[in-house]
């Protein structure tokens, strides 16, 4: 895991990076120097582990829960705490994707949910078991990866994420052209050509690093995989000790969410007796 995380992050690091030094570039000397320096700043802030709670609001897009919303969620807390999952930092996105998570565990002392879980949980759209459920996927996800100075790393990588976003919307903009999926399929065979093509002409530092470029288009998605796999498996292991296997499996069958059969007989399985492990997401 620690390989599959540096082949994932480690690109988006130094992406971000380079990003934001051209854009502090942009402005006066003075200007850029002292925004180049006050990111560092905030940085190394978010590291020491200071204002976690208004950087995991920016960050994520979400606002802490109303007192209607804790009212609204109380059971749902309170069942995972006498289970050993304990809540304290409770987070509700301001806006709702297809692709958002229903629910994320962060920086060790929150969890983030959509607006949509709130209001299903207030209306009987879904049990208390399927909300728990969800929540202690999410935990478990976070505990499995044990990511370093999370938040840190969340906000050093927003410029690459920025662009990925970009990048993403003009792709589907234009994923009507014919040949665009073909292309990109066929990106390996372009990324050897411009190597070949590159040191036969002595550029080979510039074909190399085309070829690297390229080469990085497959390794990141393959690893990115990898971690989804691990950590999908371990997050279900916790879903089972705790006894919400079924009621996950359930709400995942009934929104259409995929799951290989594999995963349903993996959920459908109830343990003969489930312990209770301390996960605790506290404020410190």
């Amino acid at each position: 895991m620690p390989w599959l995380r540096a082949f994932t992050l480690g690109p988006a690091l130094l992406a971000s990076f380079v990003l934001t030094v051209v854009v502090c570039a942009l402005p006066p000397a003075g200007l850029g120097l002292v925004a180049f320096v006050a990111a560092g700043g905030v940085l190394a802030v978010l590291a020491m582990g200071r204002l976690e709670e208004p950087a995991i609001a920016a960050l994520t897009g979400s606002r802490p829960a109303s007192a209607a919303e804790l009212q609204a969620m109380g059971p749902v807390l309170a069942d995972l705490g006498g289970r050993g999952v304990e809540v304290q930092a409770l987070f509700v996105r301001r806006a709702q994707r297809a692709t958002t998570p229903v629910a994320e565990a962060i920086g060790g002392r929150a969890v983030v949910i959509t607006p949509g879980l709130v209001e299903a949980t207030y209306r009987g759209g879904v049990t208390y078991a399927e909300v728990s459920a969800v929540i202690v996927h999410a935990v478990g996800r976070r505990e499995v990866i044990r990511p370093r100075l999370e938040v840190a790393v969340l906000a050093s990588t927003t410029p690459w994420r920025m662009v990925v976003s970009l990048f993403r919307g003009v792709g589907r903009a234009f994923a009507w052209l014919p040949f665009m999926r073909l292309a990109w399929t066929l990106r390996g065979v372009m990324g050897v050509i411009c190597v070949v093509q590159s040191v036969a002409e002595g550029r080979a530092a510039a074909g190399l690093l085309g070829g690297g470029v390229m080469a990085l288009t497959y390794l990141v998605p393959a690893c990115g995989r990898a971690i989804e796999a691990r950590t999908e498996l371990s997050a279900d292991e916790l879903v089972l000790t705790l006894g919400f296997g079924p009621a996950l499996a359930g709400l995942l069958a009934r929104f259409g969410h995929p799951m290989s059969l594999e995963r349903r007989q993996r959920l459908a399985t109830v343990p003969d007796a489930p312990s209770r492990p301390r996960l605790h997401l506290v404020r410190s």
